[in-house]
């Protein structure tokens, strides 16, 4: 669709006011390279072809970030990187991930070697450019370097998590040190008269809720964020938190902080028109436009029919801005991003008056978390106390419960099947009502393996019976494990054997140890939309060498739902790791 562009800055404020603008703006905040390129027929090289590509998309902005981990570069050591993976333009394009477990910073004796950058390091060049540069009603949007992600991105996940409940120290080091730096640096920028608003990017949540507890960020995290607010209200600038998953638990501490907006409501986490009806006079929403089905494997057409149909329900009012579920990535096909841009152009004109069901396409709703209900469990034993014991990060406290049952007559097989088994299948429920969080989780599943362990030589004359043979692994092109390492210690916590393949794994290293290990389970896990093909490929290479009727399937990871393990023939799909630690028993016979 042929328009011309004509950016106007105080359209995108009106909407982050909760106000009618003239249109529903554009509201993405990141573009890959390849897309940009497409889009615009050219090579993007310099800071010129970066504003024609925002301009000339029809956005009232140009985004840019500056700071200690930005979007496309993070310190050294920080990141690994994968292989190659597809994308929609032809060149496959190599993906980089950070130390899920080991970090650069695991001590305060590390932490004071660290050689820590100031703002002075950092070049800010550009935003010089963007004052002289911008076309007349843009502005420039300040990708504000990240507080949390880049915490636990120096310490590891696994340390991080550990830290925050055993060495509050070092948390509390790393935490002051790194928002020192944001906030030295969120300063500096917005004295250019270009930016306009300060974008904070920071994953704090995963699909079921908070990554940890909400303590930890109103401790950490948050007052650094408000520090930051209040000057954005002060200088009338902008001020918008974006992060993955279900943040509901702390939408009220968000606006707080003093956020216009929130952005991208993960659309298989959250539900947009609860999130309008109770938060959306208060806060812009900016998003839900699905980047793992919508944007990647639906065509044009699903598009155009899901932005009418987000405009037609969340625009009225004011307050919303039409953007991806993340970003708009490589694996996007550029029919897709334009059909994004034009229908917001075409349908986003207030007043709305847009009837229900004008567009025809395949649109995304909101259908709940896909829980599993874990199994009643009946038992003399007290599981109450044995959960408690597992979330105490006291391992002896775990075992004196054990033992205490043992010198009482329970046999010990009885104590693992019928007090530790159900325990922490509540753990998993816990979990799964945001009761409890990943630290957590990982400490009672800690606790079940060194209490197992310490049990072994009590158990090592009976016949304990095992659940059935798993293995498991991340897909190939994906080296995520915190969620695969979860679902393992859930498994193994239940009475499974369970084999870890590792991450990048290949359909044919699937296979080849489906065979050699007798496995009656293939459990595989994928973090992006552009990996789960390889799911797909593994299940055919399962019936490639006669085995697919041997063994069951399950899949599970952030992009994946219900519908796309029905798709690929999958035996079933698990939204979390107590999910799908359930889903094992229930598909091998009792």
């Amino acid at each position: 669709m042929a328009r011309e562009p004509k950016p106007d800055f105080e359209r995108y404020m009106t909407a982050l006011h909760c106000e009618e603008p003239d249109r529903v703006p554009l509201g993405d905040w990141h573009v890959d390279q390849l897309p940009k390129e497409s889009f615009m027929g050219k090579k993007i090289v310099t800071f010129e072809d970066q504003v024609d590509f925002w301009y000339t998309a029809g956005f009232d902005f140009i985004t840019s970030s500056s700071g200690i981990l930005e979007p496309v570069r993070a310190p050294e050591g920080m990141t690994t990187k994968g292989d190659a993976v597809h994308t929609e333009y032809g060149d496959k394009v190599s993906r980089e991930w950070a130390q899920e477990h080991e970090g650069v910073v695991t001590s305060l004796e590390q932490f004071e070697k660290y050689p820590w950058p100031s703002v002075d390091d950092f070049d800010l060049s550009k935003w010089d450019f963007f004052d002289k540069n911008l076309p007349k009603g843009m502005k420039a949007i300040h990708l504000l370097g990240k507080i949390y992600t880049t915490a636990w991105m120096f310490m590891g996940a696994e340390v991080f998590f550990n830290a925050l409940e055993t060495d509050e120290e070092l948390t509390a080091a790393i935490f002051e040190k790194i928002g020192k730096i944001q906030y030295e640096t969120f300063l500096r920028v917005i004295e250019h008269p270009s930016v306009g608003a300060v974008f904070n990017p920071d994953d704090i949540a995963h699909n079921t809720g908070l990554l940890v507890h909400p303590r930890h960020l109103r401790k950490y995290l948050f007052p650094w964020y408000k520090k930051m607010g209040d000057v954005c209200r002060d200088k009338g600038l902008g001020f918008i938190f974006h992060s993955d998953g279900d943040c509901t638990e702390v939408m009220d501490d968000l606006i707080d902080c003093g956020f216009h907006a929130f952005n991208p409501l993960q659309p298989n986490a959250m539900d947009i028109d609860e999130i309008k009806n109770k938060w959306g006079n208060k806060l812009c929403l900016i998003g839900n436009i699905n980047l793992d089905s919508t944007l990647t494997l639906g065509t044009p057409q699903d598009v155009r029919a899901e932005v009418y149909e987000r405009i037609r329900t969340i625009g009225p009012g004011g307050g919303y801005m039409v953007a991806s579920s993340n970003s708009i990535t490589d694996y996007v096909p550029l029919d897709n991003m334009k059909a994004l841009i034009d229908a917001t152009f075409e349908f986003g004109r207030y007043p709305i008056e847009l009837a229900e069901g004008g567009v025809k396409g395949t649109v995304w709703k909101y259908q709940g978390k896909a829980k599993k209900e874990a199994a009643e469990f009946e038992s003399q034993l007290d599981i109450e106390a044995y959960t408690t014991s597992l979330l105490s990060n006291d391992v002896s406290r775990v075992t004196g419960l054990a033992q205490k049952d043992i010198d009482s007559g329970v046999e010990v097989a009885e104590v693992i099947s019928k007090g530790l088994i159900p325990a922490l299948a509540e753990v998993g429920k816990k979990f799964q009502t945001g009761k409890i969080y990943i630290p957590e989780m990982m400490i009672a599943a800690r606790m079940m393996q060194g209490t197992i362990e310490s049990l072994k030589d009590q158990l090592a004359d009976k016949t304990e019976k095992k659940l059935g043979n798993v293995i498991i692994g991340t897909v190939k092109g994906d080296l995520h494990d915190i969620g695969k390492n979860l679902v393992i210690m859930m498994l193994e916590g239940q009475g499974f054997t369970v084999k870890d393949l590792g991450v990048s794994v290949s359909p044919e290293q699937f296979v080849q140890h489906a065979k050699e290990n007798k496995s009656d389970i293939v459990a595989m896990s994928a973090l992006l939309t552009t990996t789960m093909i390889e799911m797909e490929n593994t299940i055919n290479a399962l019936k490639n060498a006669e085995l697919r009727d041997q063994v069951k399937v399950i899949v599970g990871g952030a992009p994946v739902t219900q519908k796309f393990a029905n798709d690929i023939g999958a035996d079933g799909y698990a939204y979390d790791a107590p999910g799908a630690a359930q889903l094992c028993k229930q598909l091998l016979p009792s």
